[in-house]
């Protein structure tokens, strides 16, 4: 029986590739008069926060603070946007469910995000960053914080689904024990996950249907 559902958090419940892309390219451009291609973001992105702004700016300066400083007053000004229905979803069904966010992103992002988009923390029984751990996916031990907390809840590993968008959240959570389901928002991997046969969907609507016949939870 489904008791919890993790989430990833970019690319899965908000649209952070296309929201960071923009910010990325004008943060280079007119801090650092330097013109970044799509290649060099993709080759970043997945790391975890620090790693990832260090691969992108670490050529200009060495001060992770002044990059960050940066990133966050950039960001601020691109709004990161919801995939249709992911809060909506996640609004109704942790009435009956346990949801949670593991991601590779920092907590001061995150946290700030959703408190733009006027999200109600509460809905999660945690949220786990960046900040949680020193390893990340696809390693499986990514996972240990918060399958504490599951544990702590009398909640088994078969009882959990895990909700990406990528490779490295498969492998990750699979290895770990957790079910998982892909989400391809876009075309990006749904070749991967057709290839592999991996269960996914396309979009929250989607989602609903799966989870409703799983459980009957409509």
């Amino acid at each position: 029986m489904l008791k919890a559902i993790i989430f990833d958090y970019d690319d899965t419940l908000v649209q952070t590739r296309k929201t960071r892309y923009k910010t990325i390219s004008n943060l280079a451009l007119e801090e650092f008069k330097y013109k970044i291609n799509v290649k060099e973001i993709d080759a970043a992105w997945g790391l975890p926060a620090d790693d990832f702004l260090i691969k992108l700016f670490g050529k200009f300066t060495s001060d992770l603070n002044l990059i960050w400083k940066l990133y966050l007053e950039y960001s601020i000004k691109d709004k990161n946007v919801p995939h249709d229905s992911s809060f909506e979803f996640i609004e109704k069904y942790q009435k009956f469910l346990n949801i949670g966010i593991v991601t590779s992103s920092s907590e001061k992002v995150v946290l700030r995000e959703l408190n733009e988009l006027n999200i109600n923390l509460d809905y999660f029984f945690f949220i786990q960053t960046s900040d949680y751990t020193n390893v990340h996916k696809p390693d499986p031990n990514v996972f240990l914080p918060i399958n504490e907390k599951l544990t702590f809840n009398n909640i088994q590993k078969n009882e959990v689904i895990y909700i990406g968008d990528s490779p490295s959240d498969f492998y990750s959570s699979t290895k770990f024990g957790y079910n998982f389901l892909g989400i391809a928002h876009d075309p990006r991997y749904k070749d991967f996950f057709l290839n592999e046969n991996i269960n996914f969907v396309e979009n929250f609507n989607d989602l609903e249907k799966y989870i409703v016949e799983m459980q009957n939870y409509a």
